[in-house]
C-alpha cells in the first residue's frame, strides 16, 4: 500500500472553492488507484452525507492560510539604502565611515545602480559623482586613499562598521 499522502489541498474537492483561513476542513482518506489519496472538504460539504464518498478515515481540523513570504531584501539594496541614508550625514574623508561608505558606493556602481557621471578633484580630495540609475539622484561619494598595504585592515573595518549599520 502506498502511503505518499499529498499535503492539505487549498481547495475543497466537493466545490471546487478556495478555503479560506480558520475554516473548518474535512480530511478524508480514501482507496485510489494508486493507493491511499487525500481529499479536503469544506464543513458545509461535508455535512451533507450524501456527498461523503467512501471513506477509510477522516478527521476534522482547521485551514490555515500560509502567511506570505517575506520578500528578503537583497545585499545591494541594503546597500544602497545604507549609502543614502550614510551620505546625508557628514564624514571625514579618510574615517573608516567614509571608507566603508566607499565600498558600499563601488558595489552599487558594480551592479548598476548608481552611475559615475565624473571623478573630480576638490578641496576635500578625490570625489566620485554618483548618478542613480532610476530616480536621477546625484551623489557625491568620497574616495579615499586606501593602500594595498591597509586591505586587510580596511576588510575588518567594513565587516565592524557594516554589522553595526545591519548591513
Amino acid at each position: 500500500m502506498d502511503w505518499s499522502i499529498r499535503p492539505r489541498a487549498h481547495l475543497c474537492a466537493g466545490t471546487g472553492k478556495d478555503f479560506s483561513d480558520g475554516q473548518v476542513v474535512y480530511t478524508v482518506l480514501v482507496a485510489g488507484e494508486g493507493g491511499m489519496e487525500r481529499r479536503d472538504y469544506a464543513e458545509e460539504v461535508w455535512s451533507r452525507e450524501e456527498s461523503r464518498p467512501t471513506y477509510f478515515c477522516f478527521w476534522k481540523g482547521k485551514f490555515r492560510a500560509r502567511p506570505p513570504e517575506v520578500e528578503k531584501e537583497p545585499p545591494a539594496a541594503r546597500a544602497e539604502a545604507e549609502l543614502r541614508r550614510r551620505l546625508g550625514q557628514p564624514v571625514q574623508t579618510e574615517s573608516p565611515e567614509a571608507r566603508v561608505i566607499f565600498l558600499f558606493a563601488l558595489l552599487l556602481e558594480r551592479r548598476k545602480i548608481l552611475l559615475v557621471r565624473e571623478r573630480t578633484t576638490g578641496p576635500e580630495g578625490r570625489v566620485t559623482v554618483y548618478e542613480h540609475k532610476v530616480t536621477g539622484e546625484v551623489i557625491l561619494v568620497p574616495e579615499p586613499e586606501v593602500k594595498l598595504s591597509e586591505v586587510d585592515r580596511l576588510r575588518s573595518e567594513v565587516e565592524a562598521l557594516a554589522a553595526t549599520w545591519g548591513a
